[in-house]
């Protein structure tokens, strides 16, 4: 072949001690790549000096080295030729190295001789440069500078050397050219450059050609597109058609109607061409009030009424401006010509409208006044007023041109939110004109619809081995009341089961009203629960409803079926003697099965799984009763081997195997030959074994009857005691309370605190309705102040309590002052203390108004003991006073307030689910429903877990609990908001952040990873005899999935057949040897390896190692049964026996000792007031008997809360020398009529 290259060198030959006359030589070829199959490579025989005729004889052969058989050797001729086409590409896929070889051997026998071939590949220019994508897109400013450069994807030539990309070439453009560069291999890439500015405007997209050309010959190619990308800038500014536009305009043209549509054009894109109109400065106020434009169509519409005798012409400057970084604007003059009209329409003035009021508001009661009026004269003056029929309202005409409107029936905010009134007017005029004017009259919310569940009764099915915090079901109640009065908090009844409180196993959200399992169910434990859910809103007084849930347990497979007879001693293996001479239908065993799951799961049928002769045994599906098809016959072996499964009828099912294994005998006869195969463990069961089990089972009785006695003890209730007869002075007082001996009438529980303290100050207070009102006037007279012959005292009305944000200047009291003398000494003079907050103001002779002068605040002064001194100018002169108490009304201006913004709560691993985290209590100075706190979780969600179902709050008191177990391996901290909401209208709140650090527990014990243990805790090792010393013969690893200071593992021997022969790394766990094996060490040696991680209490795994020393290449089997057994079977069995009963005897030994120190501790009695009427002195269990609480237990603290709740008074006193509390609650909510007396009553406190 013309273009074959072909040069040979040859190597010194070398002598091998094994082979005879045996020569090795490297020849080496040249060829090209792509040759023809059965291109003549050389001829070897020649080259190698061997005879042709005697290659068949000696077996020639040719072997490539690590590569397919691309060549092969003509035996006949001696040539070396061609069978598969060479891609030298596909051969040496790597372009570092320029040369490619194929490596052959050419074997010869009798004698044997090898030659080394190296055969080079010559690379061809057979491939094209490609891009690695057909089209590179680029995104280029159009204010890119001249001379920019942009980096394109270079192109790949699977060839080498000159073969390889030589240059680019980019396709004709006056906008861009390339730049070819060398990297520090040798490739080439190309650079885009800019070489004239891009304009958007002219041309948005560049498409280019780009060129790789190789250096072969003939040269290949390669093209991608390249697409350029020309971004927006913002270079034009909006213009408008106009810069001037005359509109003529008609007066009274209605609201909205348009009046021009201005368009200004922008040649940019995107944000660079969107435009917002704008009135400029030099428009005027009026002007911008009558007209309306559009900021984004340029619309200008008729914005308010146009008249002519008002203004005629109107002067705009609108702005176009684009939504560039660097704005651009555009401006024109608009001037609109109003044209006259004959109109003078009647007018409507609206000079009183009461709005919002009441839903709950009295008929007949007064919302509006209007005035209606007219320009014209005569007839077309005459004008009538009219509101739509349909309405629940009036009007009623009070004097000329002025109506009232009225309630007349009654309104309903649920079914009508609002009404919007049109006052209609119109005149007598021909034609008649008219005007109307529409006002919404908003009804604000009274709390008077309870809340109301979709249904009455709620039936949920709960999968037994639920997940603890599992979402159940969600009970959300509707209320159409609004604001607080809508807001609904959602309670679980209390109920126990078992003493077990509902609290203790579910969780419900307060706000949305999830209900949550808090722990795992188990169906054969407890089957159901019946508890109730009470939604309350929190209006004042609040209202509730509560609904029935009733829980039911879903069973499920979880238990699979237990043999309980035949009895296994050991394993599953049963043993069985039964005569040769069994009739045929005989019972030779019954195999019984329990099932705790329900009926469904617990149906077990029986199957044979193996039987060594099936013509011989029968098994009842049902029974499990194994019964004799056939007799024996002397063919029938000794021994037969019965497998039965008890399977339970669950989905998927779950099984029980037992295996008996039956030995026939004959009759009479004792078959002592086949005595030795019951294994050496029974025995051993027999006497240690048995021992353990009986002392282990006696133990655990006695520890379960301590148990009992102790909750049988701690069970039983003392007799309640008969109660001490009520005080005297106790009384149940109505909410409208009427109490004589320093009169008091109220409607409120806040009034009797006021009551209280102004009798004890020795003084007669008074309250009286004010007329056609809400408040109330109450006189606080002194008791015991004679007056002087010649002064009288000074008559005094006062208004108390008002709210605490009452406005400056608002008169609080009207005090008139006189005195009977003449002249100088008939002539007072009225003042009050200097410190207060409070002014005289003289209102007409001797007749004083008292004014507030400062903003009042009841956190820091509740109310004002304000003394009116009056003095006359006589000589001496005489005085008189008179002291009122002003109570101030809380007003709910004070958010609740956390003691800290951050909390870091740690909680450790492996808490038990419904376990308290923390108290999250925060405080608010307001009082009664504006103190009331509700708390809440912020909702959060991560990884679509929301954060209520992990934490739940107790919305009265803010205990955060967690709702499931928590994995420090899996989760680690979590941050979520707390929201604390009062009660008040309109609520406020605060919120603060927390953070839970989940504290990591040492729980997972260290798991050995190598040795791998194939079966049990044992690994098999052999080992040379002849090992040196320092010989590495086993390496344990172990891992631990704790965290960094628990994870820490050290390694040590537990136990060691020869301490002097191996010594363990406690880091690394490197088994080594300490010194050479003598022929005084046992064969077998025994090595306990226990790995222990470093936390507290540490955790650990062991390993056993079974090393067996061997002499060099051969086996040592005669020493593998030296262990004895009973060793293995202490190991297992006894071990754990003797732990068991160590176990149960120290809790047994504990559960005695606490039995005897509760059984020996008594209560100190305490002395107690004797209680009084409508109060029960109660220990931690505590009473509500007759609205009355005694308690110091935080759970009846909300309950405390409940009862105010729905509107009670509850007062709370000490008992004398006790840590308990008498809580007496009193019903509110019977009024009094304003003609009624009061009652004589007094509240001991």
């Amino acid at each position: 072949m013309e273009n074959l290259i072909r040069y040979v060198l040859l190597i010194a030959p070398i002598l091998f001690s094994f082979l005879n006359d045996a020569w090795s030589s490297v020849t080496h070829y040249s060829i090209p790549e792509e040759m023809k199959e059965g291109s003549i490579v050389a001829n070897i025989a020649a080259d190698l000096g061997l005879d042709v005729t005697t290659l068949n004889q000696r077996k020639m052969r040719l072997d490539i080295i690590s590569n397919k058989k691309y060549l092969d050797v003509n035996k006949e001729t001696g040539e070396l030729y061609v069978v598969e086409k060479i891609d030298r590409e596909y051969i040496c896929n790597f372009k570092s190295s320029a040369s490619c070889y194929l490596k052959l051997e050419v074997i010869l026998e009798n004698p044997l001789r090898i030659f080394n071939i190296e055969v080079e590949i010559l690379d061809m220019n057979d491939n094209a440069p490609q891009f690695r994508r057909d089209a590179i897109h680029l995104d280029i400013s159009e204010a890119t500078p001249i001379g920019e450069r942009f980096s394109l994807s270079n192109a790949v030539d699977p060839d080498v050397g000159s073969n390889s990309v030589k240059t680019y070439q980019l396709s004709e453009s006056e906008y861009f050219n390339i730049e070819v560069q060398t990297g520090r291999d040798g490739s080439k890439f190309a650079d885009l450059i800019l070489t004239k500015t891009l304009d958007r405007e002219q041309q948005a997209v560049h498409n280019l050609i780009l060129t790789a050309v190789d250096g072969g010959t003939p040269a290949r190619s390669g093209t991608a597109s390249v697409i350029v990308h020309v971004m927006d800038t913002n270079d034009n500014a909006p213009t408008f058609e106009k810069k001037i536009y005359n509109i003529n305009l008609l007066e009274n043209s209605p609201i909205g109607s348009l009046v021009i549509h201005l368009n200004a054009t922008d040649l940019d894109e995107g944000s660079n061409s969107d435009i917002t109109y704008s009135y400029s400065l030099y428009t005027s106020e009026k002007t911008q009030e009558t007209f309306n434009l559009n900021p984004s169509t340029g619309e200008i519409t008729v914005r308010g009424m146009l008249n002519y005798e008002d203004f005629r012409i109107y002067d705009m400057e609108v702005i176009a401006t684009d939504h560039g970084a660097n704005s651009l604007s555009g401006q024109c003059t608009i001037k609109i010509l109003v044209e006259d009209m004959n109109d003078n329409h009647p007018e409507i003035s609206i000079k009183s409208f009461q709005s919002p009021v009441n839903e709950n508001i009295k008929l007949d009661t007064v919302i509006a006044v209007v005035s209606v009026s007219d320009k014209d004269s005569g007839d077309n003056g005459v004008v009538d007023l009219h509101i739509p029929d349909n309405m629940p309202f009036k009007l009623r005409e009070s004097s000329d041109n002025y109506y009232e409107l009225v309630v007349s029936e009654a309104l309903d905010r649920e079914k009508v939110p609002e009404y919007d009134i049109t006052f209609t007017v119109t005149d007598r005029g021909a034609p008649p004109l008219s005007d109307n004017e529409t006002m919404t009259l908003e009804l604000l919310d009274v709390n008077d619809n309870v809340p109301q569940f979709p249904q009455s009764f709620y039936t949920i099915r709960v999968m037994e081995n639920n997940a603890p915090g599992a979402l159940l079901s969600s009970l959300t109640a509707f209320d159409p009341d609004l604001h607080e009065n809508q807001y609904l908090v959602y309670f679980i009844l209390e109920k126990e089961i078992a003493n077990t409180s509902m609290s203790m196993l579910f969780s419900i959200n307060p706000e949305n009203g999830n209900l949550y399992a808090l722990k795992t169910f188990d169906y054969e434990i407890e089957k159901e629960f019946l508890f109730h859910i009470e939604a309350r809103d929190s209006g004042s007084p609040p209202l509730s409803s509560n609904v029935t849930v009733h829980i039911i347990i879903v069973d499920q497979n979880d238990n699979a079926p237990v043999i309980v007879s035949p009895w296994r001693a050991h394993g599953s293996v049963v043993e069985e003697k039964i005569p040769r001479s069994t009739d045929k239908g005989s019972l030779v065993a019954k195999v019984i099965a329990l099932d705790t799951d329900s009926v469904h799961n617990s149906r077990i049928t029986y199957q044979f799984l193996q039987v060594t002769d099936a013509t011989l045994f029968s098994l009842d599906q049902y029974n499990g009763e194994i019964r004799t098809m056939r007799m024996f016959s002397y063919r029938d072996p000794r021994h037969q081997r019965l497998v039965v499964v008890a399977k339970d009828n669950g989905e998927p099912a779950l099984s029980a195997t037992v295996t008996i294994k039956l030995s026939t005998v004959e009759t009479a006869v004792k078959a002592y030959s086949d005595m030795t195969e019951v294994p050496l463990e029974y025995d051993i069961f027999s006497d240690l074994n048995l021992y353990l089990v009986i002392g282990l089972g006696s133990v655990s009785f006695l520890l379960l009857i301590t148990i009992l006695v102790t909750i049988v003890l701690k069970c039983q209730k003392a007799k309640p005691s008969k109660a001490a007869p009520p005080c005297r002075n106790s009384v149940i007082s109505e909410r409208n309370s009427t109490i004589a001996d320093s009169t008091l009438v109220s409607n409120d529980a806040y009034w009797y605190s006021l009551f209280l303290a102004e009798t004890r100050k020795g003084k007669l207070v008074v309250r009286q309705p004010v007329p056609k009102g809400s408040r109330y006037i109450v006189s606080s007279i002194p008791r015991g102040t004679g007056l002087t012959d010649t002064s009288d005292s000074a008559a005094s009305t006062l208004q108390s309590p008002v709210n605490e944000n009452i406005k400056l200047d608002t008169v609080i009291a009207v005090v008139s002052v006189s005195d009977k003398d003449s002249g100088d000494n008939g002539v007072v003079d009225l003042h009050i203390p200097d410190n207060m907050p409070f002014k005289l103001r003289e209102s007409s002779d001797n007749y004083y108004e008292l004014v507030v002068s400062e903003a009042l605040d009841r956190e820091k002064v509740p109310e004002y003991d304000i003394t009116f001194t009056v003095t006359d100018r006589g000589a001496p002169p005489l005085s008189d006073n008179e002291t009122m108490t002003l109570e101030l009304l809380d007003v709910n201006d004070n958010v609740p307030q956390f003691p800290q913004s951050f909390y870091t709560i740690r909680v450790m691993e492996n808490n038990a689910p419904g376990a308290l985290l923390s108290s999250l209590t925060a405080f608010d100075p307001d009082l009664h429903e504006n103190q009331y706190l509700v708390y809440f979780i912020l909702e959060k969600e991560i990884a679509n877990t929301s954060m209520s179902m992990l934490f739940s709050i107790n919305p009265e008191n803010g205990n955060l609990y967690a709702l499931k177990t928590f994995d420090y391996e899996i989760e680690k901290e979590f941050l979520f908001h707390i929201e604390a909401r009062d009660s008040g209208s309109p609520p406020l709140s605060s919120n603060v952040t927390v953070h839970i650090i989940i504290v990591d527990q040492n729980d997972n014990a260290p798991v050995i990873v190598s040795p791998w243990r194939a079966h049990g805790s044992v690994v098999e090792e052999k080992i040379p005899r002849s090992t040196d010393k320092g010989s590495l013969v086993a390496k344990v690893i172990a891992l631990d999935t704790d965290s960094v200071h628990n994870s820490r593992i050290t390694y040590q021997f537990l136990q060691v057949t020869d301490a002097t022969l191996f010594s363990l790394d406690q880091y690394n766990g490197e088994i080594r040897t300490m010194r050479m094996f003598s022929y005084r060490d046992p064969r077998h040696q025994r090595l306990v390896v226990v790995a222990k991680d470093n936390g507290e209490p540490a955790l650990s795994a062991t390993v056993t190692i079974k090393l067996s020393t061997v002499e060099t290449a051969v086996k040592a089997y005669s020493d593998m049964t030296e262990v004895p057994l009973e060793y293995d079977i202490f190991s297992d069995l006894n071990l754990y026996l003797v732990i068991g009963l160590g176990s149960v005897s120290f809790l047994l030994l504990i559960t005695i000792l606490v039995t005897i120190v509760l059984k020996c501790q008594k209560v100190k009695p305490s002395k107690a007031a004797p209680p009084c009427r409508n109060s029960v002195i109660s220990e931690r269990n505590s009473t509500i008997a007759d609205s009355t609480l005694v308690s110091n237990d935080a759970y009846w603290y909300s309950l405390f809360l409940a009862e105010t709740r729905k509107g009670k008074l509850v007062v709370r006193q000490p008992v004398p020398k006790g840590s308990r509390y008498i809580v007496s609650s009193i019903p509110r909510g019977t009024g009094l009529t304003d003609t009624s007396d009061s009652a004589a009553s007094t509240l001991q406190v």
